[in-house]
């Protein structure tokens, strides 16, 4: 039997800036510090696309920025290409903002031990050929390690008051709002739950989905996540369509290709509409959030996903 290869690993620091903000003093802030990191993984999702392949092992808050360690080599170069030409500094002020961070422009400096990879973007094997020399040799940091817990038990004990009570709660809402009776500096109060209820029985089931590390109520898509998905998919509306298509039968060719033809002189938010009204109807009760968040983080659009379920 052949010996079993080695996964692929090794780690960048990533060191970002601000003029008009000081981000290490916004770090310390209790009340901001879930806040920033959430931004800083939602950005690198889209820069990296979802499942994982990559994660944070510590935050630096005296000259801030963070050191990732990289599991698979093509989601190393997807960040690599997306630092480059720009859209992780665009996802990271998108983040902020959606975050009620103070926005602002990032300046960025990527590091691979005392080599600055900067200076070789255009040599994307040479970068590689760094950051794996810079292989880690510690294991997560115990402050992202306790972020991490934060984010999971915010909406454990959420979903845990929802299911015990009648009311129809919003999960998705709460995480990304994080009430202050929930925030960081005030743990849950449940804080035994990981994950599992405190009966022992998996919190995850039928009506819930995980995206992010973190699980949400499911529904029925409504009127304002139609509205809010069509606002902000812009042209990548076909892409998410035609993974939907596997699952739905009105959506299968030429469905998509003709609802491009009759809706053109509308625009692009006509077009992404009368798509997910096309599923809506077909699929009926079974059209659900967690099947449009799917395929959302199929067609890599982390971002999308996140505004939607950010504005539910």
């Amino acid at each position: 039997m052949d010996p079993v290869s080695p996964c692929w690993v090794g780690s960048v620091f990533l060191f970002i800036r601000s003029d008009k903000v000081d981000l290490s003093d916004l770090y310390r802030d209790p009340q901001m510090q879930l806040k920033i990191y959430k931004a800083l993984k939602l950005s690198l999702a889209d820069a990296t696309g979802s499942g994982g392949g990559y994660e944070i092992l510590k935050v630096y808050g005296s000259v801030f920025g963070l050191q990732l360690k990289f599991t698979e080599e093509v989601k190393c170069r997807k960040f690599l290409h997306s630092y480059e030409r720009g859209s992780l500094q665009e996802a990271l002020v998108y983040h902020f903002q959606t975050q009620s961070i103070p926005s602002t422009a990032f300046t960025m400096e990527l590091k691979a031990g005392p080599v600055t990879l900067d200076d070789i973007l255009n040599k994307p094997d040479s970068c590689i050929k760094h950051i794996k020399a810079n292989e880690p040799n510690h294991l997560r940091d115990d402050d992202v390690t306790r972020l991490e817990e934060d984010i999971r038990q915010l909406v454990l004990e959420y979903s845990s008051i929802c299911q015990g009570s009648s009311i129809q709660c919003d999960t998705a809402s709460e995480v990304h709002s994080v009430p202050e009776s929930l925030s960081p500096s005030s743990p849950p109060s449940i804080a035994s739950l990981t994950s599992t209820q405190t009966n022992g029985s998996p919190l995850p089931s039928t009506d819930t989905f995980e995206f992010q590390g973190v699980f949400f109520g499911d529904r029925v898509l409504s009127g304002q996540d139609h509205d809010n998905f069509a606002k902000s998919v812009g042209r990548n509306w076909k892409q998410v369509g035609r993974v939907l298509q596997k699952n739905c039968r009105g959506l299968r060719d030429p469905a998509i290709d003709n609802i491009a033809f009759e809706y053109e002189r509308e625009g692009l938010y006509e077009q992404a509409y009368q798509m997910l009204l096309k599923f809506i109807q077909c699929e009926g009760k079974k059209a659900t959030m967690s099947r449009l968040i799917r395929a959302l983080e199929k067609s890599e659009l982390i971002g999308v996903a996140d505004q939607l379920l950010n504005n539910t």
